[in-house]
């Protein structure tokens, strides 16, 4: 596997920081995913000994990434075989969809005893720390690159964020949709009467990855550099979305003074046309991308309407674009005369961009992306059967932790490695775990591992 013995140390939470991870662990790399253990109440369990019980049970609430919690939807859908807190041992389809191929080590890292085992791992085991926490957390608790580096002078540390970790915006916090609207997306996403967000978090999605293409970079010249350093990695929510705005932007920034900014247009292109969806006789929408004008001819051939090839309004893209008002209505009309699925039969099989606008499930259960693989299925101790989005690279030579090139880790459950973190990594004897979790500083489940460091690959 293209990143095998590569060791990352994961304090990320919720998206951008488990995406990147996630697509580490499937090619290789090795993640040990660090989380709040669950808390109990010091009425019902005020010494060790009784939360110790308590553990052991099954207590405990909360902890854990708060992904866990996204939802519904949950799985398993039916709960009733559940034997804990079934609001915690349930999972989201959120936190399934990114946190496959992990370990997970619940840890405490407001004591002072969970701290000490993170700088253990840092010094002793991690090639990459990556961190999501606002800008200054970490080194509050003397987890920063620069705490770290001197006992770790290869590690690549990366840190993800809201607004990056300085300037007047970097102690704000940072969500997607927020950054949406703050810098950019929103302005040009959506109907010209009202803005929307992208269906998914795109930003999050965007930045993991680009973190992770940033932490492989920094572990390619870390092996070329003369002393194996590594280096620390910042990126944030704003930056990476302001980098993706990329033709968006570069217009807006490069226009005469005075010019409107981009605006939203619904599915249709600022500087395209006709490049949209249109809506078809079923009330379903059909999309075409006419990104030439020999591309608009062969449109005007398929619609029958040989008229608009030669009209001096649509001659050329640029004049498609000044003259898109009366374009559009024209091929509304147009559309209008047949169902999707039937645009698709008669227009799909000729070399010409377009497709019908399909919702999720279709779109996994399309002929391309089954004969691609896109759809990932793994079975799971507590979830039950999982199907999730594959890793969408293909390696001739390199295989991919899927279930098929190598073997798969489905997301663990809070706690699932920790015992076996603390005894075959740190070199703890068992009665220090069963101490540490008397005192709720570590938590372990009980249920069956899916695989240990001791054998993993």
């Amino acid at each position: 596997m293209a990143l095998r013995g590569v060791k990352v140390l994961d304090f990320s939470r919720v998206l951008a920081g488990p995406f990147c991870t996630m697509l580490l662990g499937d090619i290789g790399a090795s993640i040990l995913k660090i989380e709040r253990p669950p808390t109990f109440d010091k009425i019902e369990c005020p010494t060790k000994a009784s939360r110790l019980w308590a553990a052991r049970q099954g207590g405990g609430v909360g902890g854990g990434d708060d992904s866990r919690r996204f939802g519904p939807p949950f799985l398993p859908h039916n709960s009733e075989h559940l034997t804990g807190n079934v609001e915690d041992e349930r999972l989201s389809t959120y936190y399934l969809a990114v946190n496959r191929n992990k370990r997970s080590l619940a840890l405490d890292l407001s004591h002072e005893k969970g701290r000490d085992i993170a700088r253990t791992l840092a010094k002793n085991w991690a090639d990459v720390v990556v961190e999501n926490f606002k800008p200054g957390t970490m080194k509050r608790m003397g987890l920063d690159y620069e705490d770290l580096k001197t006992d770790n002078p290869g590690l690549v540390y990366c840190s993800i964020s809201g607004y990056g970790p300085d300037g007047p915006w970097s102690k704000l916090p940072g969500y997607d949709v927020v950054i949406a609207g703050t810098h950019g997306l929103m302005s040009i996403t959506g109907s010209p009467s009202e803005p929307a967000k992208v269906g998914v978090a795109m930003t999050d999605i965007v930045t993991g990855t680009m973190a992770n293409g940033a932490i492989v970079a920094s572990l390619y010249e870390r092996s070329v550099h003369p002393e194996g350093a590594g280096q620390r990695v910042d990126l944030s929510l704003m930056e990476s979305q302001l980098a993706c705005l990329s033709t968006a932007a570069s217009g807006a920034l490069n226009a005469l003074p005075g010019t409107p900014p981009p605006g939203r247009r619904g599915t249709a292109h600022e500087n395209i046309a006709p490049y949209q969806a249109f809506k078809c006789k079923d009330n379903e929408y059909f999309v075409i991308g006419t990104g030439n004008d020999n591309q608009f001819r062969a449109l005007c051939e398929m619609l029958n309407k040989p008229e608009l090839v030669n009209d001096e309004r649509f001659l050329t893209n640029a004049a498609r674009v000044s003259a898109r008002d009366e374009l559009i209505p024209l091929l509304n009309e147009a559309f209008s005369a047949k169902n999707r699925d039937e645009w698709w039969e008669e227009l799909g099989g000729h070399g010409f961009p377009c497709g019908p606008v399909r919702n999720v499930k279709e779109s996994f259960e399309c002929e391309q992306a089954v004969h691609r693989g896109m759809a990932l299925e793994f079975e799971h101790a507590v979830a039950g059967h999982v199907t999730v989005p594959a890793h969408p690279a293909k390696y001739s030579r390199s295989p991919i932790a899927d279930g098929i090139g190598a073997p798969i880790l489905p997301p663990p459950m809070l706690g699932e490695h920790t015992l076996d973190t603390l005894t075959n990594l740190v070199g703890m004897a068992p009665s220090e775990v069963e101490s540490l979790e008397g005192e709720g500083i570590i938590s372990c489940w009980r249920g069956s591992s899916i695989k240990e460091f001791s054998d993993a690959a």
